[in-house]
């Protein structure tokens, strides 16, 4: 079966002893990618194997360099939701051991992440990565952080920081940054406002009809469109009930029936993703290299007709479920978390 050697693959990576091996394992798990495209394997199956993959991927490269710092390193992003399709960039944090100077913490997450590109796991291009001082921090560093983007999510890009924190998960032992950001945010009922607010901020449409025809503008980023606002909303939703679960999936559907999330909503945003993530398999599987940046924006005339169709409810559907969360923050339904 094609996913067993996608977990073949992964086996070869986590047990890789060198740079060399690690590049070879990583080889072979884009070869992998290959067969999945072929048999067209559903875009669940292949995000959790590749998020697998590519933790494994963090924890070996981490584990071969030499001299290592000491620490413990995390996945975030999709990789770490285990939401990650072939081609997605890799968000990383790392805590550094007290006896870990902070000048060689960051000089290992480089060659670390240097390593990691060339195995065909590209970092964040925005910069959310441990090769910046910003996410490679002593555990004490990053529990006061917490406190402040807690207390203060406008301060010092708290979102996007507890989002990350939200999102990490450990390939090696080390301290529960997700657990207590999740304590700390729900002592705080301003941080998870302000998560909910950036959630249903809309950062990418699906053009309508009428749109197409009156302004010529046809082209959808599906990630933005279609995925990433469903990943916002469920993370929120997850924090706010206390789910500890990372994929989006089972996080949407930990909060169904919660005060913060109803049943029908639940289902519209479950389903949302599954389509919008499938599309956006398909549009990649098409665009498909080992090596290159893959682009999740396309025309919608270069989409099949069924896709475009489903783009746009996805689109309508969204827009409703984000006025409804507004609309309930506006009354206060949320303020007690």
């Amino acid at each position: 079966m094609p996913e067993g050697l996608l977990e073949r693959a992964q086996r070869e990576v986590a047990a890789a002893g060198s740079a060399q091996a690690l590049l070879t394992a990583c080889r072979s798990a884009h070869d992998a990618v290959r067969h999945l495209l072929e048999t067209r394997t559903g875009a669940a199956t292949v995000a959790a194997a590749w998020s697998a993959l590519g933790r494994s991927a963090l924890a070996s490269a981490a584990r071969t360099l030499s001299p290592a710092a000491a620490g413990t390193w995390y996945a975030s992003g999709s990789i770490g939701r285990g939401d990650a399709l072939p081609g997605s960039d890799l968000d990383t944090l790392f805590v550094r051991a007290d006896t870990t100077p902070p000048d060689a913490g960051l000089g290992h997450a480089i060659e670390v992440h240097d390593l990691l590109a060339e195995c065909g796991f590209p970092a964040d291009a925005k910069g959310a990565t441990a090769a910046r001082a910003r996410f490679n921090r002593s555990a004490h560093e990053w529990t006061a952080g917490i406190d402040t983007w807690t207390t203060d999510a406008s301060a010092d890009r708290g979102v996007v920081m507890m989002g990350l924190l939200a999102d990490a998960v450990p390939v090696t032992d080390g301290p529960d940054l997700r657990g207590r950001l999740g304590v700390a945010a729900r002592r705080h009922p301003g941080a998870l406002a302000a998560m909910l607010q950036d959630a249903t901020h809309a950062r990418g449409q699906v053009p309508s009809r009428l749109r197409v025809l009156t302004t010529g503008e046809s082209g959808v980023d599906v990630k933005y469109a279609a995925v990433d606002p469903v990943v916002r909303i469920a993370r929120w939703a997850a924090l706010s009930c206390g789910s500890t679960a990372l994929p989006t999936s089972e996080r949407i559907r930990d909060a169904a029936g919660s005060r913060y999330l109803d049943e029908d909503d639940a289902k519209a945003l479950e389903k949302c993703y599954a389509i919008g993530s499938s599309i956006r398999w398909r549009l990649r599987a098409i665009r498909w290299t080992p090596h290159g940046p893959v682009d999740d924006r396309t025309d919608l005339s270069e989409l099949s007709p069924q896709d475009r169709t489903a783009l746009r409810s996805i689109g309508r559907e969204l827009n409703g479920v984000r006025r409804k969360l507004d609309y309930l923050a506006s009354t206060s339904t949320f303020s007690e978390w």
